[in-house]
């Protein structure tokens, strides 16, 4: 496609802007982006065309960021220079913004090879302009019903927008996902044989109870999370296909999960069954892309938690976890995660209503906090705060959680006070904020590990350390 003057006008008013945030102390690609296409709309459509190596496109509605940072980490160790939206600005004007930053001022691509995760309900229009080489589809669960609408709606146009000639990197064990294989020209499935949560029953809210292609309940011989499992229509035959990419013998070690591929070992350090996806979706991409298998293993280890993503902050009073959440299944699987460590807990939970976070909290109602109630002995404390706190405080209240482990304090430093107060021997630490007060609660973490005399670096560094 032709470069018009709205092009090169556009891509050069957006670099000064870009350098004027970064003069001024700001980061960001989604003002940039926002001010490209409103001087060129088809300004993303013509960057594209630059990636001759081809553009990864990572969507889902849990797991993007992890799984497209886990594929980031994986292609470094393998020397390979590409374009990636790593702050996860995820929509149109983001992404726009991540190709400008990878386009030098002569309109040439620093990078031949794109990797962009891209939020589900904006795949139509990215794919309107972008045909992506390799696309990833991590899973399907509801979120944020007041922005996204029916979980139905969202799938079908994911669906309805994938190129034919794009290779599909897919969740099998997911029936919303694994139907995107029907009739499809080139797709590879991932999957687990099974994890010590697996269960042949399962009372989780789940999303998929139907066929996706004829209606009829589903049948599972075996449940992982959510819908998540291996499943199988008695009406038409449809079924969890075959993985090409099956994870076995999946075991958690002292903040690792460890796995095995073709009877090769592999490990991450990332807490949670539920980050086993994001790792065999990375490995099925980085496979699919001619990386072998010992630098997958690398990249796999040497990855450092993004953030809000299980990314630990080392303190002087310990270690908080930290981790974003923002609908059931995914909170569930947190809850998992923590009543699974078998220690004292200790949790904040900060939940805002703002736009980013979903204007509608109602899907609190639908996690299992009756879970945290059941483990009375476990529970320290569990704070909470945000513009939402006292409707969080009333949701575990009725979970059974006891009245007087619950502590409402609405200054957000206030609230890590309260967390760290009175700790009980080898109680451990986790944050769970909705989107838009995770990064306030990371500048806090931040701050005060640095006021420790450890910086981020050098508490990710020597958590690698630990690692090795």
């Amino acid at each position: 496609m032709k470069r018009t003057w709205r092009f090169w006008l556009a891509l050069w008013v957006s670099k000064i802007i870009t350098v004027g945030l970064l003069v001024t102390g700001k980061k960001g690609t989604t003002l940039p982006g926002k001010i490209a296409q409103w001087i060129d709309p088809q300004i993303m459509r013509r960057l594209s065309r630059a990636y001759n190596e081809g553009i990864i496109m990572v969507t889902g509605t849990n797991g993007k960021t992890t799984t497209a940072n886990l594929l980031a980490s994986i292609l470094r160790q393998a020397g390979k220079n590409f374009a990636f939206n790593q702050a996860g600005a995820n929509l149109v004007t983001g992404i726009t913004g991540a190709l400008i930053q990878n386009t030098g001022w002569n309109g040439l691509a620093r990078a031949r090879l794109a990797l962009l995760e891209v939020d589900e309900a904006t795949v139509p229009k990215f794919c309107e302009q972008v045909s992506p080489g390799l696309a990833i589809v991590t899973n399907f669960f509801r979120d944020q019903l007041d922005r996204y609408g029916e979980l139905d709606t969202t799938v079908r146009m994911v669906k309805e927008s994938l190129p034919p000639e794009t290779v599909l990197v897919l969740n099998a064990d997911d029936p919303l996902v694994a139907q995107f294989g029907t009739n499809h020209m080139q797709t590879i499935y991932y999957g687990v044989e099974r994890t010590p949560d697996s269960r042949e029953e399962s009372q989780e809210t789940r999303e998929a109870r139907f066929c996706p292609e004829c209606g009829t309940a589903l049948d599972y011989s075996l449940f992982h999370y959510g819908q998540l499992g291996i499943f199988k229509c008695p009406g038409c035959g449809f079924h969890r296909p075959e993985p090409k990419l099956l994870a076995t013998d999946v075991r958690p070690s002292e903040g690792l999960l460890l796995f095995q591929v073709d009877g090769g070992p592999f490990s991450i350090a990332l807490q949670g069954y539920y980050n086993l996806y994001n790792a065999l979706a990375a490995f099925t991409a980085a496979r699919a892309l001619d990386v072998n298998e010992e630098v997958i293993g690398k990249g796999l280890r040497m990855f450092i938690p993004q953030a809000g993503r299980m990314e630990r902050f080392r303190l002087r009073e310990g270690e908080i976890t930290l981790t974003l959440v923002k609908n059931p299944t995914g909170f569930n699987q947190v809850i998992q995660t923590m009543i699974g460590l078998d220690k004292p807990l200790g949790i904040l939970i900060g939940i805002n209503d703002l736009a980013a976070d979903g204007r509608d909290i109602s899907w609190l109602w639908d996690v299992n906090f009756e879970r945290l109630g059941a483990c009375e002995a476990q529970i320290q404390k569990v704070v909470c705060t945000g513009l939402r706190a006292e409707d969080m405080a009333l949701r575990l209240k009725y979970a059974g959680v006891p009245v007087e482990k619950l502590v409402l304090e609405h200054s957000l430093a206030g609230a890590v006070d309260r967390l760290q107060a009175n700790k009980a021997e080898d109680e451990v630490w986790f944050m769970l904020p909705t989107y838009t007060l995770l990064f306030p609660f990371r500048e806090i973490l931040e701050d005060r590990q640095r006021s420790a005399g450890l910086s981020t670096r050098a508490a990710r560094d020597r958590g690698e350390e630990a690692r090795a």
